[in-house]
């Protein structure tokens, strides 16, 4: 079954995040938070949003990996998973190339990055010490005093060919971005299976997408924000059927979970009809 998640948007104020992910906690299976810069941390309203909703599992969607150094970003992944054991989703992605040479971040080959940061996380989260000597991750001689107690999978944000084929050979799930369409899923599972082959990986490798989603006056929404993608086969439609129709091929695809994330200038208001109007058309 496809598990249906939301995004609380960036543009929402650190100290209104808790309350809103609060309210609709219990109608989605998990809730996710954005790491954009400048706006507000992934960690810290992950765990606003933890503590605020009782069983809700929340998302890092997604940690940039040119300013998460792995050491910094397992240690706050497994405090978090051991705190609120079975409730959190890790993502890693590029990270947006403007924001991350603005910021002194930018790097030659993002996906070798992107690669290595994987890779030590993933074996700092196994209480392991990774030992590696890479291009731009060097980390080595130590382990995490209190790793999860309970395997936490990582997920690679990630669109292009060679980036999902990457996903499919080192992470553990996929997280596709905005205006993919469901013939966009069953080509990236095609192409991240090509990597699991050379990675030899059987395990389960699940497949997030961001749904772009818009329902009421469309006079109303408004151009898209920067770093934000909006085009495509976002659901943007006047009418609460149309809109429930549209994101339902997106549910029966070969997506794991969907994730809503509200266009518009007001997201929270969005969220909150997206609830009472669209999800209960849907066949879940």
């Amino acid at each position: 079954m496809t598990r249906i998640g939301a995004m609380i948007r960036r543009d929402i104020a650190p100290e209104d995040v808790p309350a809103h992910a609060a309210n609709i906690g219990p109608a989605f299976d998990e809730l996710w938070v954005v790491e954009d810069v400048p706006f507000a941390g992934g960690i810290s309203q992950i765990a606003a949003v933890l503590a605020a909703t009782n069983d809700v599992v929340v998302g890092h969607g997604i940690a940039p990996a040119p300013f998460r150094n792995p050491m910094a970003l397992a240690m706050e992944w497994a405090t978090l998973e051991r705190l609120y054991p079975g409730r959190l989703s890790c993502g890693i992605g590029h990270g947006f190339q403007r924001w991350m040479k603005a910021i002194g971040e930018g790097v030659d080959s993002p996906l070798t990055l992107l690669e290595e940061t994987i890779c030590d996380t993933k074996a700092l989260l196994r209480g392991k010490d990774p030992k590696s000597q890479g291009r731009y991750r060097s980390t080595s001689g130590y382990t995490l005093e209190f790793p999860p107690t309970s395997p936490l999978p990582i997920s690679a944000g990630v669109v292009g060919p060679k980036s999902l084929k990457l996903s499919g050979r080192v992470a553990d799930g996929t997280i596709l971005p905005e205006s993919a369409s469901p013939e966009d899923v069953g080509t990236a599972r095609a192409i991240i299976n090509e990597g699991r082959i050379e990675g030899s990986r059987i395990d389960r490798h699940t497949i997030t997408v961001f749904v772009g989603i818009y329902c009421g006056d469309l006079a109303e929404l408004g151009p898209p924000p920067e770093g934000q993608i909006q085009g495509g086969w976002d659901v943007v439609e006047a009418e609460a059927d149309v809109a429930a129709a549209k994101l339902q091929t997106m549910i029966d695809s070969e997506a794991d979970s969907v994730v809503l994330v509200p266009f518009g200038p007001d997201p929270i208001g969005q969220l909150d009809r997206l609830v009472a109007d669209v999800m209960p058309l849907l066949s879940l």
